[in-house]
Formats: structure tokens, C-alpha cells, sequence
């Protein structure tokens, strides 16, 4: 049991993806000071003073904070939440003097086209950047094209929106009529199997938690479908960490959340797809963690932001019987216009569904939402039985679809 503590902490957002790390600072016994600028988000219930503010506002959230009466001192700052809110975090932890990373580390990864440029420059293998071909290199005759296929992609998107692959000359040119080249990132598309690291940087040190198979659609936008612990990769562990304390080191991280995706190729070699000082999303750190390996990830965030030093070890043994643990989610049909009622899953034998929401409200419509926000509901299975990652999953979309 963590030792209690007297003092506040700031939650920069208090939707339903905060609760954990608001519930946890709770555990330790501090006041909770959550800002969100929606008024009835479900955290607030748990908050001890409440500030309506756009988590992405750093300088109004300060500007708020100066009006508090605070009768304790402040302990703490972070977020679950990824983007603006945790240049927040940096911003305030370096007005206040708490614990975290600087607001300089932290904007580095707010540009996808800086940071790989960064990181390539310093041997870390990530997808090549293929040439717009906007403009014509001395003494050629017309632009240079790429080596197709290519997958484009928004350099300050996220949630696999915007992404396209593409195939073929004439689609190249038809999508470069209506884009501007420096808000797009274009490469090499890589063939592998997708891995996530979920972990801290403590310290300046770089502390590996979990790696998980990421299963996608075949097809762009690349929806995730599921990700399943553990890894079949389990073997590139020690590659990944190395790489992962590379990028801390390069971009200055202290301490906080960290997640990063690799692709592993045929040969064995280890792309970087993406990173941030962020703790991730897709249920991994709430669910898929807890129930496989019985570990509080909140716990040891909320320790970290308070200045603590946990040790944190890389998962590796399930609680129990378990031999795989997956969070699913239900992918809509292509053309699928609104959200239809949840189909019946049935469970096979050796399953046990721990989790189940639903993301989208029964009716609402898909048209305009892209990427992993078209997906309407998602689900946390565990099997007993021994079956291929992918294969398992490939069984568990036939029997959802079915």
C-alpha cells in the first residue's frame, strides 16, 4: 500500500479517459485539481476544485490556478491525455518547479516530420522519407517520384486519421493537387509485424513495461483491431528499450509516461513508426495491463509525478492461466453510415470477456469521423488456450462479423 500523502495535484483534463490517474492521486490522499472545459465531465465528481479550462490553454490554466485558495502545497502535475495537454503538463511543472519534462522536450514531439528528422540524423532506423516531387532537381526533366507504394500521412495528425496509401503514379499526382507539402509526412511503406512499448522515463532513465502485437486492417486508414499481450516479439525487448532510451536522451525526457510503435521486419531490423512522452491510448495502461499482469500502471505514474522513484520492471509472467489477454475492438463495414445496435459475441471455449464499452452512441453517424474514431465498440478478452496471436484474433473478427 503506497504511503498517503497531504497535498494537491493538478489533472490537466477530467473526461473518462482521466479517471485513472485522478482516482490514483486520489489513493494517495491528495486534493484533486482537475481542469477540463466541459463542465459535466465525469471526473470533476472526483475533483476536490474544479477550473472550466481547454486543457490545451497552459497560460489561462496559470493564470486560473493564482485564483486558487490552495491550504496545501502542490504536489503534482500530469495528464492521460496526449497533445496539447501534455505541453501543459511540461509548461506547468517548470512554473511551479514540479516534477517532469521540459517544455522544450516535450514540443519536439508535437511535429511527426521534426522528430524523425531528429531521430534518423542519430542512426535510428525509421520508414524513409519519400520525395513530394513538387519540385524538379537541377538538369532533370520532371519531377522525381517515389518508389510506390507510399504511405502518406498529416505530419501533426493522430488516431490514424488522414492516412493514405498510395499505389500508383497517376493517384500521386491527382492527391498532390490538393495538399501543401510541408503538412505531410511521406514513406516507404514496411512490411513487419507492429509492436507497442508501453513504459516511464524516470530519471532520465528509460524503463520498459510491456510490448504488445498491434493487429491492424490491411487496408489504410490501418484501423487498429486489436492489441494482444505478450508479444510474439518478445524477443526484440532489449533492442526496443535501447531505442527507446536513444530517443530520451536525444530529446532531453526526464521523467514521465513514454509509448512508442515499431515494425519489425523480416530481417529482424526495427523501425520506429512513432513516440511520445504520452502514456498512449487503446485501453492498454487501464485494462490490458491490470488484467494480465495484475500491475497498477497509475499507481507508479502518479508516483512518478510526485517526485517518487519506483522500479518498475518489464512484465513478463500473467497473475494466472492466462496465456493471452487482447483488447478487440468492432470494426464498422466499409460504407456503414450510422451505428447499428451491438451484435451478439460469443465467446469460445477458454475465453472470459473482462471488458466491454461502447465508444459510439447506437445511431450516431460514421460520416464524418475518421481513423480509430470510427470504431463503436471495444472489448477486453482472455484465453486459456494456446493459439497464434493472429490467428486468435482473425477468430475473434470472424465470429464478430459472422
Amino acid at each position: 500500500m503506497a504511503k498517503k500523502l497531504i497535498g494537491s495535484f493538478i489533472s490537466i483534463g477530467a473526461g473518462k479517459n482521466q479517471l485513472p490517474l485522478i482516482l490514483a492521486a486520489k489513493e494517495r490522499g491528495l486534493h484533486v485539481i482537475g481542469i477540463d472545459k466541459n463542465s459535466t465531465a465525469v471526473g470533476f465528481s472526483h475533483c476536490d476544485i474544479r477550473i472550466l479550462e481547454s486543457t490545451k490553454e497552459y497560460r489561462k490554466i496559470l493564470h486560473a490556478m493564482s485564483r486558487v485558495p490552495l491550504t496545501e502545497s502542490l504536489r503534482g502535475v500530469g495528464t492521460r491525455s496526449f497533445g496539447d495537454a501534455t505541453y501543459s503538463v511540461s509548461y506547468l511543472s517548470e512554473k511551479f518547479k514540479l516534477v517532469g519534462n521540459t517544455s522544450a522536450s516535450v514540443s519536439l514531439f508535437s511535429n511527426k516530420k521534426q522528430i524523425k528528422s531528429i531521430l534518423e540524423k542519430k542512426g535510428i532506423l525509421v520508414p524513409k522519407n519519400q520525395t513530394l516531387g513538387l519540385e524538379k532537381k537541377k538538369g532533370a526533366k520532371k519531377a522525381e517520384l517515389p518508389f510506390f507504394p507510399v504511405i502518406v500521412k498529416p505530419s501533426l495528425g493522430f488516431a490514424k486519421r488522414g492516412i493514405q496509401i498510395i499505389e500508383e503514379e497517376k493517384h500521386w499526382a491527382d492527391w498532390q493537387k490538393s495538399i501543401k507539402p510541408d503538412q505531410w509526412i511521406v514513406e516507404s511503406k514496411i512490411e513487419g509485424d507492429e509492436v507497442t512499448a508501453l513504459g516511464f522515463v524516470i530519471s532520465s532513465k528509460f524503463h520498459l513495461l510491456s510490448l504488445s502485437d498491434k493487429i491492424t486492417t490491411k487496408e489504410p486508414p490501418f484501423l487498429e483491431v486489436a492489441h494482444i499481450t505478450p508479444s510474439e516479439r518478445i524477443d526484440m525487448a532489449g533492442e526496443i528499450k535501447m531505442i527507446c532510451q536513444s530517443i530520451a536522451n536525444l530529446t532531453k525526457l526526464k521523467d514521465g509516461p513514454f509509448v512508442a510503435e515499431f515494425k519489425i521486419n523480416s530481417k529482424g531490423e526495427c523501425y520506429l513508426l512513432e513516440s511520445a512522452p504520452e502514456v498512449g491510448g487503446e485501453f492498454l495502461a487501464e485494462q490490458l495491463l491490470p488484467k494480465h499482469y495484475g500491475y497498477s500502471y497509475f499507481s507508479d505514474l502518479i508516483s512518478i509525478y510526485l517526485g517518487e522513484k519506483p522500479k518498475p520492471k518489464f512484465l513478463f509472467k500473467t497473475k494466472d492461466k492466462t496465456k493471452k489477454t487482447a483488447i478487440v475492438f468492432r470494426i464498422p463495414r466499409k460504407k456503414q453510415k450510422l451505428v447499428e445496435s451491438e451484435p451478439e459475441f460469443i465467446l469460445a471455449d477458454g475465453e472470459t470477456l473482462f471488458f466491454k464499452e461502447s465508444l459510439i452512441p447506437e445511431g450516431e453517424s460514421l460520416d464524418k469521423r475518421e481513423g480509430n474514431a470510427r470504431r463503436p465498440y471495444v472489448y477486453g478478452i482472455s484465453t486459456t488456450s494456446e493459439i497464434t496471436n493472429r490467428n486468435w484474433i482473425d477468430n475473434i473478427q470472424d465470429r464478430m462479423n459472422g
